[in-house]
């Protein structure tokens, strides 16, 4: 039925209701329910003392390959920071194998207790992001970065560290700033 709004002043026609859909509720498969939930190897959300102390060991063995895997990455990204000093045809590459440790080591050096690194590889990605090529003192800021995140990691310097490495990273990121440009 039509009616007339005093709003507007306008003859309004009511909407049609709308129809009800009918919904049917399917139950999961039980192996489905399997699949998803691993009963047999799984962790119950409330932890033992045990089941605490079976994966701190966990995050133990992955921070040992942690170390060893970016120290690898780190000597094989450092070459070719020294090849494109010598080739420039070659610092794209090098650009793009800078980028991605800086990544990695950024997203991972926290979780497994080297904060300082992640401080050192952001502000390396920063310098990276965006980039094709570097000139020789752009890639010799990157090296300067892949150095210090190399003594962190031989050294086992955890957490924060000292002065003395709270001040190499203010010298890092102010040499970030000074060879930003140009950017290619």
């Amino acid at each position: 039925m039509t009616h007339y709004d005093w709003g507007s002043g306008a003859i309004v026609k009511p909407e049609e209701p709308k129809k009800k859909k009918n919904v049917q509720i399917i139950p999961a498969q039980t192996d489905l329910k399997r699949k998803a939930v691993n009963f047999i190897k799984g962790f119950d959300i409330n932890l033992s003392a045990e089941k605490l102390e079976e994966l701190e060991q966990v995050v133990q063995r992955s921070s040992e390959t942690f170390v060893r895997d970016i120290g690898k990455d780190l000597m094989e990204c450092r070459k070719l920071v020294i090849n494109a000093l010598r080739d420039k045809p070659k610092r794209p590459e090098a650009i793009i194998a800078a980028n991605d440790l800086a990544y990695s080591v950024k997203a991972l050096g926290g979780t497994f207790q080297y904060p300082l690194m992640t401080q050192i590889a952001k502000s390396m990605e920063i310098f990276v992001a965006d980039r094709t090529t570097a000139n020789e003192k752009q890639l010799l800021v990157i090296q300067l970065h892949i150095d210090s995140l190399y003594v962190i990691l031989a050294g086992r310097v955890t957490g924060f560290g000292s002065t003395v490495e709270q001040a190499t990273v203010a010298a890092l990121t102010k040499l970030t700033e000074r060879y930003a440009e140009p950017r290619e």
